[in-house]
């Protein structure tokens, strides 16, 4: 029991087994298709073939020079042809060959089948019927011989026979057809099995193999040289397991990495502040060539440190466990200003207390926060410390609805982004332009963007400035 289970389970999931029963299944259809008309085809040359025996039997018991055979014989030669009686009609006239000799039950019921008329749907109905009937009736036959000069046959045959006939005729042709359905599915199963069942099956077999151990060599697919869909899927799916390891082993690379510099920098971090609390002594110190060097030496720590923490940040950031909130944007924005305040940066923005967006504030926060951070730093000069950044410096946001989303723009007139910058921009560590920076600031707001079900894109950068702008849907964050 239990092993016919499992065949019966392994047909259920085989593609080769559904595909062989499905074969088998439409050809058979197909022959029925073909034995309904046949066995009307083949009640009709039955049933003329008798017309004609009766016609030359009849022609040889009355030709005008005499009998040219027995009527004894003649009758015999009905007799295996299974006539019952037969009447010729010639020059107008009816005249008697073999007198109907039935039974009570084919004198009471008689069909009349009609030769001289084509009707295709009646004769295929008329032949099932009689397939299916029951009893020896008579049928009537009235058509007019094949080499006949003139004149009709009409005549009685068996319906029993008849019958017969048809069976043994339709059994033939339903062994004959069992027999051509079972080469041609064993040829179809075969072509189609080595053409496309077989492939598939590669390909399954490499897609379980590969996700089971991604990351092993071996497991890659071997791509043919086929020309066919199942050639195009067989190299999409090797490109797609190749470029699919590579990212794995850059993500394993780079998860060690992160994991180690997550350590150094909170480690460096804490000596960093140690060493600015010194430099803040040594800045008030009376000797003028350690005041001189204090203020960049403030600066190369501030630097230092922004990098840690910078670096911390992105490492701990988890935007897949966001707290969604309604949050005052124009309040948010405030708090941004307030934290990023410079001498010589003018900050404003015309957002509306009614404003509202469904957020995670802290982490909204913090991609606006990194945005503004990152204009001003654009708009100051090389050593903001020597205050030799640019005078007029201008930071502006803004918010509109757009398409269902609420659009958040931050922009500056700042010199814009470098082409180097922009190739590399949302990417950790590659997009910095400026000496110092860590390249995390756009990188963690467009990761908070996605977070969110929003997106970051730089819509402006040119000599008069650059422009982000961050999207984020209007209804709650999913």
């Amino acid at each position: 029991m239990a092993d016919e289970q499992t065949i019966a389970g392994r047909f259920k999931r085989s593609l080769s087994s559904k595909l062989l029963a499905l074969t088998v299944l439409f050809v058979l259809f197909a022959e029925i298709v073909v034995l309904i008309p046949s066995v009307a085809k083949h009640r009709i040359d039955w049933l003329a073939a008798r017309l004609e025996s009766a016609y030359l039997v009849g022609l040889a018991l009355d030709s005008p020079g005499g009998e040219m055979i027995e009527p004894e014989i003649a009758e015999q030669l009905f007799a295996t042809a299974n006539i019952l009686g037969v009447t010729l009609e010639r020059e107008g006239a009816r005249v008697l060959i073999m007198t109907p000799k039935l039974t009570a039950d084919q004198a009471q019921i008689m069909r009349f089948v009609s030769l001289n008329y084509d009707m295709p749907q009646q004769h295929v109905v008329d032949a099932w019927a009689t397939m299916f009937s029951s009893g020896d009736h008579s049928i009537r036959v009235v058509g007019k011989a094949k080499y006949a000069s003139g004149g009709y046959v009409d005549m009685f045959v068996s319906q029993a026979a008849l019958r017969a006939d048809i069976f043994e005729y339709a059994r033939n042709v339903l062994l004959l057809s069992l027999v051509i359905s079972s080469l041609t599915a064993a040829l179809v199963y075969w072509s189609l099995d080595r053409i496309i069942v077989h492939p598939v099956r590669r390909l399954t077999m490499n897609m379980t193999a590969f996700e089971s151990n991604p990351e092993d060599p071996s497991a890659l697919l071997d791509a043919g040289k086929r020309l066919d869909e199942i050639g195009v899927a067989e190299r999409s799916l090797a490109s797609l397991e190749r470029r699919t390891q590579s990212l794995l082993k850059e993500r394993r690379r780079l998860a060690a990495l992160g994991a180690g510099i997550s350590k150094i920098s909170h480690d460096l971090r804490n000596i960093l502040a140690s060493a600015q609390l010194m430099s803040d002594r040594l800045a008030k110190s009376e000797d003028p060539r350690v005041r001189k060097l204090a203020p960049r030496l403030i600066a190369s720590l501030n630097r230092a440190i922004a990098l840690s923490r910078d670096t911390l940040s992105y490492a701990r950031m988890e935007p897949g466990a966001l707290k969604s909130e309604e949050v005052a944007l124009a309040r948010l924005v405030d708090d941004v200003f307030d934290d990023t305040a410079a001498i010589g940066v003018e900050t404003r923005h015309g957002i509306g207390e009614e404003v509202i967006v469904s957020a995670d504030p802290t982490q909204l926060y913090r991609a606006l926060f990194n945005l503004v951070r990152n204009a001003i730093d654009a708009l100051a000069g090389p050593d903001p410390q020597e205050g030799d950044g640019a005078a007029g410096g201008r930071i502006e946001v803004s918010a509109r609805t757009e398409a269902g989303r609420l659009v958040i723009s931050i922009a500056d007139n700042g010199p814009g982004l470098p082409e180097a910058a922009r190739a590399h921009l949302f990417e950790p560590f590659k997009g910095s332009f400026k000496p110092g920076g860590s390249g995390l600031g756009v990188a963690i707001a467009y990761e908070i963007a996605k977070a969110h079900g929003g997106d970051l894109q730089l819509v402006k950068s040119d000599a008069s400035g650059a422009t982000f702008e961050l999207s984020l849907p209007a209804g709650p964050v999913q």
